[in-house]
C-alpha cells in the first residue's frame, strides 16, 4: 500500500527560468492529443458547424452556459443546440423558435433568460452583420489585451436584451471590467474564434481577417488554472479575478509572446483529469510531466 495523500497546504519555492518552463511545457503540450481533449471540453459541440455564422453563434451559446461539471455544461447545451437545429446562426432570428426555449432549466438560467440572450444576439449580430464585427468595433488601439474590447461587446448585448434583466440572464453575460470576476467563460469564446489551432476555431480571423491578434487574448481564469499556475510560478495571487488572469497571461506571454494561451488547455485539462489533485498525491505526482517545474518542493517524507 503506498503512503497517503499529504494534507497540507502547499509551500511553493522559486520560480524556475522561462527557458526551463517553455520546455517542459513544451513537452508535456507534445505528448497530448488533440483529438482527445476536444473530447473532453466543450468546444466539442462547436467544432460540429462548419460555417462560420453558425459556429460564432453556438460558440458564444455553449460559452455562456460553460459552467459547473464539463458532462453537465455539454448535456445543458446539446439540449440548446439541438432545438436550434442544423443552423442556429438562422434559426435565432426566429421569434417562435426562441420561444421554445422558454422552459429551458440550467442552475441560474430559466423562465425567459435563454430566449432573450437569443434575442440578443439575433439584434446584434443584424445590426452589425456578425458577432466578430460587434466585437470589432470596440477595438481600441490604446488597449493593452482584449478586456476592454470584452466588456464594451458585453455591453451592447446586455444593451439589446432589454429592460430589467434577471440574474440569470446577466450571469450569461459576465461583465469584463475586472469589478465582477474573471469573465473567464466570454475570454473562453475568445479563446474559440481568434486562436486558430488544432483545438481553437479561428472563426472570427475569417470573418474580420487580419484584425484580431491572439496575443491580446487574456486566459480564461478557472480553479485549475489558477492552481496550477501558482505551482509553476506563473502567479501567486490567491484571488481569482481579473488581474490574476491577466497576471498569469503575462508570465505565459514572456514564453510565448505571440500566443500566451498555446498552454492554457492542456493545463486546464491536468486539472480537470484529476491528473493534478488539489492535495499533494504521491502517486500522481510521481509521473507528473511538469513535476519538473512545479513549485511544490522536493518530494515529502514517505515518498518512493
Amino acid at each position: 500500500m503506498g503512503p497517503r495523500s499529504l494534507k497540507v497546504r502547499p509551500k511553493l519555492g522559486r520560480a524556475r527560468s522561462d527557458a526551463v518552463l517553455r520546455r517542459v511545457l513544451d513537452a508535456f503540450l507534445e505528448s497530448l492529443s488533440p483529438e482527445k481533449l476536444i473530447q473532453g471540453d466543450p468546444i466539442e459541440l462547436v467544432r460540429r458547424y462548419s460555417s462560420d455564422a453558425d459556429q460564432e453563434v453556438a460558440g458564444l451559446l455553449v460559452a455562456a452556459l460553460a459552467y459547473g461539471r464539463v458532462a453537465s455544461i455539454k448535456v445543458a447545451a446539446e439540449r440548446v443546440l439541438s432545438l436550434l437545429g442544423p443552423t442556429p446562426s438562422t434559426a435565432i432570428q426566429d421569434a417562435p423558435t426562441r420561444e421554445r426555449l422558454g422552459g429551458f432549466m440550467y442552475r441560474f438560467q430559466r423562465g425567459d433568460d435563454l430566449p432573450r440572450f437569443l434575442s440578443a444576439i439575433a439584434e446584434v449580430r443584424d445590426r452589425h452583420g456578425s458577432l466578430a464585427a460587434a466585437f470589432a468595433t470596440g477595438l481600441s488601439k490604446t488597449d493593452a489585451d482584449y478586456a476592454g474590447a470584452l466588456d464594451r461587446f458585453v455591453l451592447a448585448l446586455r444593451a439589446a436584451a432589454g429592460p430589467s434583466p434577471s440574474r440569470g440572464l446577466l450571469f450569461l453575460m459576465p461583465r469584463a471590467d475586472g469589478a465582477t470576476g474573471s469573465a473567464k467563460r466570454l475570454f473562453l469564446y475568445l479563446r474559440w474564434m481568434v486562436r486558430e489551432s488544432s483545438i481553437d476555431l479561428g472563426t472570427w480571423n475569417r470573418l474580420r481577417p487580419g484584425v484580431l491578434d491572439p496575443a491580446k487574448l487574456v486566459i480564461p481564469l478557472d480553479t485549475h488554472i489558477q492552481r496550477i499556475s501558482g505551482y509553476i510560478g506563473l502567479t501567486d495571487r490567491q484571488s481569482p479575478g481579473l488581474a490574476t488572469a491577466k497576471e498569469i497571461t503575462h508570465a505565459l506571454a514572456r514564453l510565448r509572446p505571440d500566443d500566451p494561451l498555446h498552454y492554457e488547455m492542456a493545463l486546464c485539462h491536468l486539472g480537470i483529469s484529476g491528473a493534478c489533485p488539489r492535495r499533494r498525491d504521491p502517486e500522481c505526482c510521481h509521473d507528473c510531466p511538469i513535476r519538473g517545474v512545479c513549485r511544490l518542493g522536493a518530494p515529502p517524507p514517505g515518498w518512493r
